[in-house]
C-alpha cells in the first residue's frame, strides 16, 4: 500500500533541518550561480557582481547576450498537489521507462546542463570549465553518502535524490511528460540533485530508505529528512516498509 503524502508530515516534523552551509564559491563563467535554496540567479564576481536575477537568461539580456527564455516547467515546482494515482493493486497509468523523464536539458540556453549546473554550484572551489564554459573539468565536491572528497567530475553522478523509478511508482505514473521533464531537472531546491560518487549513486539505485541508506552514518537523519521533503513537494506517497523505516529512523534521529 501507498501512503498519500500528506501522513509524511509527521516524520517531517519530527528531525530539525540540518546547518545549511554556504554554496563553496563554485560560480560559472559570468561570475554568478544559480541559488538552489532561495532560487533566484546570483553575481559574486564579473561586471554583474552583487546582482541578483530571476535566472541566468535574465542576467545575459542584461550584459546585451542572448540566452534564450527559461522555460518555467523546468525550473519552478509545479504546484505539489496532491497527484491523483492508481488504487491499490492497480497498475501504473503508464509503465516506468527512463526515456518518460529526458535527459538532462539546458533550460537557459547557456551551454551548461543540468549535470555542469548541479557540479558548478555543488563545489567547494571554484570550478574549472572547458574551453567552450559548456563542461565542468575540475573542481572539488564533498560526498554526502561517502563522507569522501571528490576532484574528477568524471567520477561523479548526479543522483535524484527521490530516484526517478521510485517516483514514478510513488505517483509520478500520471504526471504529464512536461511534469516529469521537470521533475528529473529540477533545480530550484538543493536536496533535489545532488552530486555523489558514481559507485554511492549506482549502489543505491531506485531503493527507498528501506533498502538503502547512505554509508556515511553522519548523514543518514538529513538525507531521510530531505527524501520526506522531496516526496512532500511534489505529492508523491510512500509504501508501508518506507514509512516504517522513516519512522525508526526519525525517532532515533530526534534523540540526537
Amino acid at each position: 500500500m501507498r501512503t498519500p503524502a500528506v501522513l509524511l508530515v509527521i516524520w517531517l516534523l519530527a528531525v530539525p533541518a540540518a546547518t545549511v552551509h554556504p554554496h563553496g564559491g563554485g560560480t560559472d563563467a559570468l561570475g554568478c550561480h544559480n541559488d538552489r535554496t532561495r532560487g533566484g540567479y546570483h553575481c559574486h564576481k564579473g561586471p554583474l557582481a552583487g546582482q541578483a536575477f530571476a535566472s541566468k537568461a535574465e542576467a545575459q539580456r542584461a550584459l546585451g547576450g542572448s540566452g534564450a527564455a527559461q522555460p518555467p516547467a523546468a525550473r519552478s515546482v509545479p504546484g505539489a498537489p496532491a497527484v491523483s494515482a492508481p488504487t491499490e493493486g492497480s497498475a501504473a497509468v503508464v509503465p516506468y521507462s527512463r526515456d518518460l523523464y529526458g535527459g538532462w536539458i539546458d533550460a537557459d540556453g547557456d551551454c551548461q546542463d543540468t549535470r555542469q549546473e548541479v557540479l558548478i554550484e555543488e563545489s567547494t572551489i571554484p570550478v574549472q570549465l572547458d574551453a567552450a564554459g559548456c563542461r565542468v573539468v575540475s573542481g572539488r565536491w564533498l560526498d554526502p553518502y561517502t563522507g569522501r572528497e571528490i576532484t574528477d567530475p568524471g567520477d561523479l553522478d548526479i543522483d535524484h535524490l527521490v530516484p526517478l523509478a521510485e517516483a514514478h511508482r510513488s505517483g509520478a505514473d500520471a504526471w504529464t511528460p512536461e511534469r516529469r521533464r521537470a521533475y528529473a531537472n529540477h533545480l530550484a531546491h538543493a536536496e533535489h540533485l545532488v552530486a555523489v560518487s558514481a559507485g554511492a549513486n549506482r549502489s543505491k539505485g531506485d531503493k527507498d530508505p528501506a533498502s538503502w541508506l547512505p554509508e556515511n552514518a553522519a548523514y543518514r537523519c538529513e538525507y531521510v529528512r530531505l527524501w520526506v521533503l522531496v516526496k512532500l513537494r511534489w505529492g508523491l506517497r510512500a509504501d508501508d516498509a518506507e514509512l516504517a523505516t522513516i519512522d525508526t529512523l526519525m525517532r532515533a534521529c530526534a534523540t540526537k
